[in-house]
This record gives structure tokens, C-alpha cells and sequence, in this order.
């Protein structure tokens, strides 16, 4: 479960992250530092390290691991906090804590320090932030920090961090760059091929056997009893409403439809627009050339051309529009000369405005009675989408004031429905023929981040469509009782007597090959029916550019040998073993390969840089007084598990 963060807190630049988890809490609202538990008295909980004159505390580590919780929920909804703490999850992220601090004590005897409008800056660049205008909004800010229980401080000491991190491990790896002459060789390896030969033994060769008895099958259940266990599902109740449940009770009023009229008179009344030719100049004096040009009867484009510039027609201008292309002053100009009339020059941000109005067109006013359908509809539409909306809010005052579920629902008259015990995909295991609605599928993964005391909350689930959900009942994870799932077990037992028989007789094979024998005739002399061996090869550049894709395990197996050997592979699903042969290696010469080298080159500096970055962060904290309070450490695992202090 934890492999990927494992290798992600071993990383030097990954140290950033763990500093600006509450960032990312902010920005993303996964997370919920807020719901820790007991970890300690003072504000930032009971101290687990000192490091020079820095500490770290239990809360810096908890908040911290459960953001990381909640991520790893969005992708394994059944993951929990115990899992994670059983895996090292605790010690990873105080290792990491412990560096950032070291940084920063090591920043600041340096004297260096992070200016607040520095701070600043990175926060108003955050778009999160941003208002409807896209300027940073304090208001906004506010919100989300008090939403997501950080304070301001918390949030610029994160920042604060981040920075001075990249100020000082940055470049300490930055000049690292590999000579070509380590480089070629590492290259060289990219090319290198290998050819072989891979025997499949099926487990379906070696036969169904004997009926097992009740006493094989209950020790193979018992010795596989994860394998027959049934994850933990959750039994929701949920009702569903949407914009259906106010078409035709919310019916706009004939003072509804009157006042959408007025509010629209641009829309509905009388409108004029004009058609236009104008010529910009940046210059008064050659403007006031090309008017008078233009007066005197030269024709505009003609005139415009003797300026060095080009006249522009605008079709359907309204007054308030041309305002917008121009200024107030000159719209108020051209809207009061009469058509053919030249206008200018008058001044605007965008220079001097010459134009000649080409067309006057009148739009006459529309009566209400010709509209009041096309209002009707639009207001209804409104209307009832406010409807829905206040309804929503309504019900979450609702519970914040402490009605539970079914009061809201009977207060309501929503209709609900119990789903069976589910796990996180929805599948039912007690009710085969169950099958989740389009509605049920979004709230899984909300559910299952439910504990059995929250409120009930109102998801959204389609277009203008919501559910009202609460958690019912937890159930938790549980063998299946082996009389329930006897032909399961039943077949699952040969299937595994089968695969180990077909094992006995490839490691047989692979003996005979590795003692000198022939792959192809250890095959012929296994006793049973088996394929005949088939060739493999490939360069290691081809595994490499596989851009994700799964590499055959054989031929992976290939590229971990001694050539003139024999290794065992198990296949997928127990349906049999690979006996693979590795009959040559052959070296790569990356010498004419310039752009090869040239990539591996970059690779190698980055993984350097890397190092180096992470050498300099273990000097300082070597150079620093580290102490670390195990018993305090093992105190925050106990309440993050929920399991009793010794």
C-alpha cells in the first residue's frame, strides 16, 4: 500500500511536499486536519524531536498524515488509518519533518530569512485565493483557511519552509552534470540484448486428481482465509431529489414577469444601432489632416492610407458596445450626428477617433404581450433552480441545527432508499443480483469516508440532481463461512494442488538445464504432455520504452540472469510456471549513439543533483543536535489507531 510513499519520502525534493501539505489542504480541501484526536496538550502537540532549535510535534505529523489519508482514499477508498500507521507511515513523515526543520534552522544561522511580502506574493499567485475579478480576495483567503481549520499562520509557515528549502537545497544539486565517460557505459547497458528460451508447464497438464477431503479443504481455507474475505461494506440510506420536485408548483406572478421586463429594457425596448467606418490615429495634428481630407470629399480608405493607416467598418453597433471600443465621449459624439456624418477627431485611450456613420437602424420596442412567454419560461426556469438550491440549503441548516436523517426526510416527504451492505465499488456480496443506480455510484466514495457518527450530508449526484445521505451501519470485513462457499474452495484447492505439481516439475526442468542439459529436452523427459520451448529476446531499451506498458515477466526475468542459466517464474492466476532460459548476452556500444548518451547524460545529472541535494540536507542535519522521543512517537501511534495507551 505504502510502497510509492516509501519511495517518495526517500526522495530529498519530496521533503517540500511534506512542508506544504497544509497548502495543498487549502488549495484542494482533501484533508481533515481538523479530526486528530488526542496528540497532545499544547498547540502543536507533544514534542516527538528536537532538532537544533527547532522541534516537531505529534500535530505536525498527524495533520499531516491524515491529508495523506484522505489522498490515498480518493484512489483506495478502504484504506485506514491503522493500515497506515502498522506501515511506517509515522516515522516516514517525522524523517521527513525532522529534515525540513533542519533546513530551516540551518537557513536561519546562515542568516537567511523569508521576507513577508515574499509570502505574499506566493499566496496572491495561488488561484484559490483569486476572487471573480482574478485578484487575490482577502475575504475569500479567510474562508478557506477557516473551512479547512488553518490558521494563517500554520498556512505562511508551510510557505515560509517551502521557500527556504528550494534557496538551500536547491543549489546544492544544481551544477551536478555526469562526465560522458561514466555515462557511456550506463548507455552501453541500454542497448545491451539478451536471447533465450521460455517452457511453459500448465497447471491444467497435470490434471483435475483426487476429490479433496473435508480435511484438505479445511486447512486450505484456513491457510487462505484473507483470500475468502469479504471487504467492509457500508449499508446507506439515501433519498434523491432534483429540479422535478418544483416544475409547475413554482409559478412566476404577473409582477414576476413585469419587473423581468423593466430590468431588461435594453432587450425589450426600443433600440438603435449604427453602422460605422472609422479610422484611428495616434497623432492630433495628422488626425485633424485626415478629417479635414475626408470632409473636403477624399474618399476614407483613401485618406486613412494617406496617414499610414486603415479604415475599419463596424457593423450593428449599439451605443453602449461602441463605448466599449472606444470611449464615452466619442460613443456621445457619434450617436448624435445623423447618417453620412463625419465625426472627429475625438480623443480616447486608443488615440484619435475619426468615423463616418454609414447607417442608422431602428429597432422598435417589443410590448410586453409579444414576450411574456419567452419571460415566463425564463423566470420559471430561474425561479426553480432557486427553489432547488434553497431547498439543498435548507436541509443542511436542517442538520446543523440537529435534526437527524429522518427527520429531514419525513419533514420533506422524501423518498428513501436502504442499499444492502456494500463495499466501496458497489457491489453487494450477500445480494448477487444487486446492481448500484446512477445515483448510488458518486456517493460511494463519500460514504466510505463516513465515520458512523457524522451528520447526514446532501451530494451531489447529476445535472441540478442531489442526494440526501446517511451512513447506516458499518460491517465489517469477515471470512466467508466455508459452507457458504464450499465449491469455491473446492475448485481453488485443485487449482493450487495443480500449480504446486506443475512447480515440482518446473524446478525439475530447471535442474536439468542448469546441470547442462538441453532446455528443450528436459521438457521431452518431464513425464507429461508440455508445450515445446519458444525463443525470446530483446534489447533492454525496448523494456525501458515500454511507456508503461506491462513488460512479459519472462522476458523481464531475462534481463535479472546469468547467461547459460535457468530460473522458475510463476505465471498469472496460478495457471502454471515458466521455466526461462538465458542462452547469450550481448553488449551494447552506445559510442555511435550521440543522443542516447546525451539522455542518459541528463538522467544520471538529475538522479546526482538528487543525491547531492540530499547529502547536503544529511550534513546539516548531522551538524545539528537531533533527539527524538520514541516514547512520545509510540503515544501518537496509539491515538492515531485509536488503541489504548500503556
Amino acid at each position: 500500500m505504502l510502497s510509492f510513499f516509501r519511495r517518495a519520502l526517500s526522495s530529498w525534493f519530496v521533503l517540500a511536499f511534506l512542508g506544504l501539505m497544509l497548502l495543498a489542504l487549502v488549495v484542494t480541501g482533501v484533508g481533515t486536519p481538523g479530526s486528530l484526536g488526542d496528540v497532545g496538550g499544547s498547540s502543536n502537540g507533544e514534542q516527538l524531536a528536537k532538532v537544533g532549535r527547532q522541534s516537531v510535534g505529534s500535530l505536525d505529523v498527524a495533520q499531516r498524515l491524515n491529508i495523506q489519508l484522505d489522498a490515498m482514499r480518493q484512489q483506495q477508498p478502504g484504506t485506514d488509518m491503522t493500515a497506515l500507521v502498522n506501515d511506517g507511515a509515522v516515522e516516514l513523515v517525522l524523517d521527513g519533518l525532522i529534515d525540513t526543520r533542519a533546513t530551516e534552522d540551518f537557513a536561519a544561522s546562515q542568516g537567511m530569512i523569508v521576507s513577508k511580502r515574499l509570502i505574499d506574493a506566493e499566496i496572491a499567485g495561488i488561484d484559490a485565493f483569486k476572487g471573480a475579478t482574478g485578484q487575490f480576495d482577502r475575504t475569500r483567503f479567510q474562508a478557506i483557511l477557516d473551512q479547512r481549520n488553518i490558521t494563517e499562520a500554520q498556512l505562511r509557515a508551510d510557505i515560509s519552509r517551502d521557500i527556504i528549502g528550494r534557496l538551500v537545497r536547491g543549489p546544492a544539486g544544481a551544477s551536478a552534470r555526469v562526465p560522458a565517460g561514466v555515462v557511456v557505459p550506463f548507455a552501453s547497458l541500454l542497448l545491451e540484448g539478451r536471447q533465450g528460451s521460455v517452457a511453459v508447464v500448465p497447471s491444467a497438464a497435470m490434471g483435475v486428481g483426487a476429490q479433496p477431503t473435508p480435511q484438505e479443504l479445511s486447512a486450505f481455507y484456513t491457510r487462505n482465509t484473507a483470500a475468502y474475505t469479504i471487504p467492509e461494506r457500508r449499508v446507506l440510506r439515501y433519498a434523491v431529489f432534483d429540479r422535478s420536485r418544483f416544475e409547475g408548483k413554482v409559478v412566476p406572478t404577473e409582477a414576476d414577469i413585469a419587473a423581468y421586463y423593466k430590468k431588461n429594457a435594453d432587450r425589450y425596448g426600443a433600440r438603435e444601432s449604427r453602422t460605422l467606418t472609422q479610422v484611428i490615429i495616434a497623432d492630433q495634428a495628422a488626425a485633424s489632416g485626415v478629417a479635414a481630407k475626408i470632409k473636403a470629399g477624399l474618399d476614407m480608405n483613401a485618406a486613412a492610407k494617406s496617414a499610414g493607416v486603415e479604415a475599419l467598418t463596424l457593423d450593428a453597433q449599439q451605443k453602449s458596445t461602441f463605448a466599449g471600443l472606444s470611449s464615452s465621449a466619442v460613443a456621445d459624439a457619434v450617436f448624435t450626428a445623423k447618417k453620412g456624418g463625419i465625426v472627429g477627431p475625438v480623443k480616447s485611450g486608443l488615440g484619435w477617433h475619426i468615423v463616418r456613420v454609414d447607417a442608422v437602424n431602428l429597432t422598435g420596442e417589443k410590448p410586453l404581450s409579444s414576450v411574456r412567454g419567452e419571460i415566463l419560461a425564463v423566470i420559471g426556469k430561474e425561479q426553480v433552480t432557486a427553489a432547488l438550491s434553497n431547498f439543498v440549503a435548507d436541509i443542511d441548516n436542517a442538520v446543523a441545527d440537529g435534526q437527524n436523517f429522518d427527520d429531514v426526510v419525513k419533514a420533506n416527504g422524501l423518498t428513501v432508499v436502504t442499499t444492502p451492505p456494500v463495499t466501496a465499488s458497489g457491489i453487494a456480496p450477500a445480494t448477487p443480483d444487486f446492481k448500484p443506480s446512477t445515483d448510488l455510484t458518486p456517493l460511494l466514495k463519500d460514504a466510505f469516508q463516513e465515520e458512523p457518527d457524522d451528520d447526514p450530508v446532501t451530494l451531489t449526484v447529476g445535472p441540478e440532481r442531489f442526494a440526501f445521505m446517511d451512513l447506516d451501519r458499518i460491517v465489517p470485513a469477515a471470512p466467508q463461512p466455508l459452507t457458504q462457499i464450499l465449491p469455491t474452495v473446492t475448485r481453488d484447492f485443485v487449482v493450487d494442488r495443480a500449480s504446486r505439481e506443475s512447480r515440482k516439475i518446473a524446478d525439475a526442468i530447471a535442474a536439468k538445464a542448469n546441470a547442462g542439459g538441453a532446455l528443450a529436452a528436459a521438457v521431452a523427459s518431464a513425464g507429461k504432455p508440455l508445450p515445446t520451448p519458444q525463443p525470446i529476446g530483446a534489447k533492454r531499451i525496448d523494456l525501458v520504452a515500454q511507456n508503461g506498458k506491462r513488460v512479459p515477466p519472462p522476458l523481464a526475468l531475462l534481463f535479472s540472469m546469468q547467461a547459460r542459466k535457468a530460473k522458475v517464474l510463476e505465471a498469472p492466476n496460478k495457471q502454471g510456471w515458466f521455466v526461462v532460459w538465458l542462452d547469450k548476452i550481448v553488449p551494447g556500444n552506445a559510442a555511435a549513439s550521440p543522443d542516447l548518451v546525451a539522455a542518459t547524460q541528463s538522467q544520471l545529472s538529475e538522479v546526482v543533483s538528487s543525491e547531492y541535494a540530499q547529502q547536503f540536507t544529511s550534513a546539516i542535519r548531522t551538524k545539528l543536535k537531533v533527539t527524538r522521543d520514541k516514547a512520545a512517537t509510540e503515544r501518537l501511534k496509539k491515538s492515531l489507531t485509536g488503541s489504548s495507551a500503556q
